[in-house]
């Protein structure tokens, strides 16, 4: 009888914790930390698996722009734990080498005439919708 009704106790309580696990992820979701949390998660776990004693090759020219575009996309929006595991697999420093200025030279935009709130990335996407409805016209 001992026995059952241990058993029964530990089912119960596996239950609660069941249900506590649960209550507690939907109100980090209602709450809009859920997702920032499982992204740091995810950075930690990832940085801790690294193997910083590699030395990531030496990158072409076009993928090192394509990186910093995307990077300065991330920090416009913020995705900072995002941001940290793509510099880390792209072998990016942790700092922006470059300014906005010398990547939207390298890429043919004007950044004095563009806005500075909006990521250069989406000025490109902007810039080549542009120039596909002037060839339509």
């Amino acid at each position: 009888f001992l026995s059952f009704r241990r058993s029964k106790m530990i089912r119960d309580e596996i239950v609660a914790q069941s249900d506590l696990v649960e209550a507690i992820s939907e109100a980090l979701k209602r709450k809009g930390v859920y997702s920032k949390i499982k992204s740091q998660l995810r950075a930690e776990v990832f940085h801790t698996l690294e193997d910083k004693t590699t030395v990531a090759p030496d990158k072409p020219h076009d993928v090192y722009l394509a990186a910093e575009l995307i990077r300065e996309f991330m920090i416009k929006f913020k995705l900072n734990n995002s941001l940290s595991v793509f510099c880390e697999e792209m072998g990016q420093p942790s700092e922006m080498a470059v300014n906005r200025e010398f990547l939207g030279g390298e890429l043919g935009l004007n950044t004095l005439e563009s806005d500075s709130s909006v990521p250069l990335l989406i000025s490109v996407l902007q810039h080549l919708t542009d120039k596909k409805a002037e060839q339509t016209v």
